[in-house]
């Protein structure tokens, strides 16, 4: 009963904080709730709230009794119950306010203090003994944290933080569950490593975004939520996930570019840390920005970021212990590269003497790879990784998980609603833009489209100029800034474009893609003779812009080159523009590496020179003997109106004039000329109506396969439920200029194919079925020797027919559900155990060697083909359901003779051997005979036959001699061969029809 009082009045401690009202704080105590709840209009809400309090209650009660019983279980039980009541009377006695507790870093220790000191003299008051007053210390610390994790768990504050949790109270209440299970075991009064734990784990577990002007929720999010996991490269063991790299060595070194996400991955493996429920390695996060100007932190400091408030709590020694203990702690040192160049070998012999004396403890360097090389600690034993950019994949994962981040932190389900809404649109910019794409595989950039398409209710800026140039002055100034990164020499935002815009038109002009360092250094020397206000020498100024600018690296040793391409494009567009090069633009528009730079140019230009550019454009196009060049000069001009806030009317008519059987495409001609102008053109054709004709359809497939560009399958996604056959087709053969899966998912998941049927010869494509929804018919044509695995058919759930040559195993068609299944086997014999076990199982077609042939009697057959000699083997003798049979490589009929076919209607026969004696089966109900032979049979079975259709296809060059069916009505005959000669064919009966593959005119009776 004690425990649950106590719950009851934590709970009321953390609903006052998280309320935020300032009558509930100050009176914390028994009517917080009550005062909640008087905000409440309804007496469903009021006892929904009270639900609330009293499960999350239950919660801490069930936390606290089984903490009390094992620590203090010899304790009297009236003296435990007194220790217990006592805290509680602490927490009704106390007032908080929400300030107090965040300023703090929400620290549990803290809120310990805090409550002291607010009823300093409780535990004498209650008359607890030696005893008792440990066991008020143990349960008020404790307490102390789960105060803290409800009122975070709460969502938002407030009236409209009220409304929310009564709308999501079981959710919430499972949240709350969680959270508190999470907590670590504490192993007594002052288990300083279990306050120091959840301490990183609340601070850290938040995404902070420097360098824009965003909204408050757009800036901070929860990382639990957000967090993707990145790629890493390493040389011996190529791409992995990053947590995979990190397990292969107790010491990483993790480069990657500005932007990739190196302080959130340090972030996710301390919070991972901090909350391992089996003590796991303690983790130690060290920023190197924080000693810019201080001495590198002894193990005694590490808690200076992070525990800084709990500090003087810590035991003496207490980060040796964990630096000693193997697997105990783990070091995370966060940018070498933000420190001044001279203090860098500083650090490294800092490291080295903490490895020397703390061998056992596991540590993550990072650090921009301009900064420090890849083997920069190899001598220390740390295995250097790479971070990569996102895949396209991943870049949908991670606006899924940013936008998820902004709903867990919506007060109604409206505010989620366009959250949602607001992703949905934002995913689709990313597949209609290219120049989005382009940024995206960064996380930084990507979070800031996601904040500023947010922050604009759903809408980024009109124009890719503006969106360009929030993101550059993030890069070259703000983000710095706000982190208070120091880098010298110090160059301003206007120093640091003008160097980067005459670096990037000079590697554009030249037709580089990158350039040796001394050139780079020799460019800048040459641009500084203009810029008298730097005072620094060139290599210095080289070096900032390297490692702090986020535009540039060095991949390759003493080489140069722009991290995005998208922004060397737009800064080399900006120094054309101010050169006055727009001769220079049009004579070079048609080059793949000017496009973009043209494109961006017509947006940097002024009105008068815009129309110099564009009218260039549209003459040269006018003028050029080449198609090729021509069509796409026209492009080019028509992707410039998107980059052009002012143009005149009479420019844009010409421009559309021009351009209008290119958009969508009319001709074959058409749709290569878009296949062939790249990337650029993509995004002319997604940003296209998509044309009703099946002919513009199928030009508009071929123009976006003919770029083999992974951005153009959302476009092929909006035609992928089209009926027409000439479409199913085109995106079908489309399919090998992509990655099989990617396009099976997104642009053939819905399609009707053909009628739901699809023929499939590359084995390569079998694996990515399983996402063709209406997939209900499937070929399998093998063009290789090796046999065809099976195992992709368990995830076809829809396909209801299946034909595969070249089986070797049936096992994974076991208890599959296929109504038709037609297989050949490979060399060795198939065992047809599986098949006998698909309980759908109605028509199977099965050539070559097989075993286990009995089990088949066991099935609702109403179609078998197999061949002779196995059939015969099955030892069945009577098939009562069979309407119909084909056996191939028949030689020896007779054993056909003695089985008993009762519902047999047709008869398929493929006979081997000259003057083969056809027989029968009994079936008195067969109507249909089609007997097909290379060498003649002998036919005198079929004299007195009473079967109304005889089918003979002869494929092979012997005289047929009919004469032994002479009288025999409605015989067919087909002759495939010119020198094979038919005899008695005017004496067969009535109705009876003799067709030669060579000649038009049959014979009929």
């Amino acid at each position: 009963m004690a425990a649950i009082t106590l719950g009851a009045a934590v709970v009321r401690a953390a609903f006052g904080v998280w309320f935020g009202d300032a009558k509930l704080v100050s009176e914390v105590g028994g009517s917080a709730i009550d005062l909640a709840a008087q905000k409440l209009t309804s007496e469903r809400e009021r006892r929904r709230l009270q639900r609330v309090r009293d499960e999350t209650a239950d919660l801490v009660a069930d936390r606290v009794q089984p903490l009390v019983e094992r620590e203090f279980g010899d304790l009297p039980e009236h003296e435990r119950r007194a220790a217990v009541d006592a805290v509680r009377d602490t927490f009704e006695a106390a007032t908080l306010t929400e300030d107090d507790l965040f300023k703090q870093d929400l620290d549990a220790g803290y809120l310990d203090r805090y409550l002291r000191s607010q009823d300093p003299d409780r535990t004498a008051r209650a008359g607890l003994g030696d005893g008792g007053v440990r066991l008020y210390d143990l349960v008020l610390r404790e307490c102390s944290a789960y105060t803290i994790e409800v009122a975070r768990t709460l969502p938002g504050a407030g009236i409209a933080g009220l409304a929310e949790l009564l709308r999501r109270d079981r959710q919430i209440i499972d949240d709350v569950a969680e959270v508190l299970a999470r907590l670590p075991e504490r192993r007594g009064v002052e288990d300083f490593e279990r306050d120091y734990r959840q301490l990183v784990a609340n601070r850290l577990d938040r995404v902070e975004f420097f360098g824009a002007t965003l909204s408050e929720s757009s800036r901070r999010y929860p990382l639990s939520v957000a967090y993707l996991s990145l790629t890493a490269r390493e040389a011996v063991e190529g791409a992995a996930p990053v947590e995979r790299v990190l397990a292969r060595s107790d010491r990483i070194f993790v480069r990657g570019q500005a932007g990739i996400g190196k302080t959130t991955l340090l972030h996710w493996i301390a919070v991972r840390a901090a909350r391992d429920a089996d003590g796991g390695a303690v983790p130690f996060f060290l920023p190197l920005r924080r000693y810019a100007t201080a001495t590198l932190p002894a193990p005694e400091d590490f808690l200076n970021e992070v525990g800084r408030h709990i500090a003087e709590e810590m035991p003496p020694g207490w980060v040796q212990r964990q630096l000693r203990t193997r697997g105990g702690a783990i070091v995370l040192v966060d940018g070498v590269d933000e420190l001044a160049e001279e203090r860098r070998d500083e650090v490294r012999r800092w490291l080295r003497d903490l490895i020397d004396a703390f061998p056992h403890a596991r540590y993550v360097v990072t650090s921009r790879p301009a900064a420090a090389p890849h083997d920069w600690l190899d001598n220390d034993g740390f295995l250097p990784a790479e971070l990569e950019p996102m895949t396209p994949a991943q870049v949908r994962i991670f606006v899924g998980r940013w936008h998820e981040a902004m709903r867990s932190g919506c007060r109604t389900e409206p505010d989620r609603d366009e959250v949602t809404e607001q992703e949905r649109r934002l995913l689709a910019a990313l597949d209609q833009h290219r120049h989005l794409r382009q940024l995206a595989g960064y996380p930084l950039l990507c979070a800031l489209l996601c904040a500023l398409h947010r922050d604009r209710r759903g809408q980024l800026p009109g124009n890719r100029m503006e969106l360009y140039e929030v993101a550059l002055h993030m890069l070259l100034e703000r983000r710095d800034r706000e982190r208070r990164i120091d880098a010298r020499p110090a160059l301003g935002r206007t120093e640091q474009t003008l160097l980067l815009c005459d670096l990037a038109y000079w590697l554009i002009r030249n037709g580089w893609s990158d350039a040796a360092r001394a050139d780079a250094v020799g460019r800048i020397a040459a641009k500084l003779r203009a810029m008298p206000q730097v005072t620094a020498a060139p290599d210095q100024v080289y070096r900032v812009l390297l490692e702090r600018s986020g535009l540039l690296r060095e991949q390759v040793a003493e080489r140069v080159d722009f991290v995005h391409r998208s922004f060397q494009e737009y800064l080399a567009a900006k120094q054309a523009v101010d050169e006055g090069d727009f001769g220079v633009l049009t004579a070079h528009a048609h080059l793949p590496a000017w496009h973009e730079v043209v494109v961006m140019a017509a947006g940097h230009a002024s009105a008068s020179a815009r129309d110099t550019l564009l009218y260039g454009l549209l003459d040269r196009g006018a003028a050029d003997t080449d198609r090729t060049h021509r069509d796409l000069l026209r492009l080019i001009a028509l992707a410039c109106l998107e980059t052009s806030p002012e143009r005149g009317p009479e420019l844009e008519a010409a421009i559309r004039k021009a351009t209008v059987n290119l958009l969508p495409p009319r001709t074959e001609a058409a749709a290569m000329a878009l296949g062939r102008a790249g990337p650029f053109a993509l995004d002319l054709l997604i940003a296209a109506p998509v044309p009703p004709n099946e002919y513009a359809r199928v030009l508009t497939v071929k123009a976006a396969a003919a770029t083999a560009d992974p951005a153009a399958l959302p476009l092929l996604a909006r035609l992928g439920g089209d009926s027409r056959l000439a479409v199913v087709d085109a995106l079908t053969q489309a399919w090998p200029r992509f990655d099989p899966d990617d396009y099976a998912r997104i642009v053939l998941r819905d399609s009707p194919l053909r009628a739901g049927e699809l023929v499939v010869d590359d084995r390569g494509l079998l694996p990515t079925l399983r996402h063709l929804r209406r997939l209900r018919y499937l070929t399998v044509s093998s063009l290789d020797l090796e046999p065809v695995d099976l195992g992709f058919v368990r995830d076809l759930t829809s396909l209801r027919h299946l034909s595969v040559s070249n089986c070797a195993d049936a096992g994974p068609l076991a208890s599959c559900a296929l109504d038709s299944l037609r297989v050949t086997s490979a060399s060795r014999t198939l065992d047809l155990a599986p098949i006998a076990r698909m309980p759908q199982l109605t028509q199977l077609d099965v050539r070559g060697e097989v075993s286990n042939g009995q089990l088949l009697a066991e099935l609702d057959l109403s179609i078998l083909g197999m061949e002779a000699g196995p059939f015969y083997r099955t030892g069945t003798l009577e098939w009562p359901r069979l309407r119909r049979l084909s056996l191939y490589r028949a030689g020896d009929m007779a054993p056909l003779a003695q089985v008993r076919l009762p519902r047999l209607t047709r008869l398929d026969l493929t006979v081997e051997g000259m003057g083969t004696t056809l027989e029968l089966p009994v079936a008195p109900a067969l109507e249909h005979l089609c007997v097909h032979f290379g060498e003649p049979p002998d036919l005198s079975a079929l004299a007195g036959t009473e079967v109304p259709m005889i089918e003979l296809h002869h494929h092979g060059r012997d005289p047929l001699d009919l004469g032994p069916l002479a009288g025999v009505a409605g015989v067919i005959v087909n002759v495939y061969r010119r020198q094979a000669r038919v005899l008695g064919e005017n004496d067969l009966g009535e109705g009876s029809t003799v067709r030669s593959a060579w000649d038009d005119s049959p014979t009929t009776r």
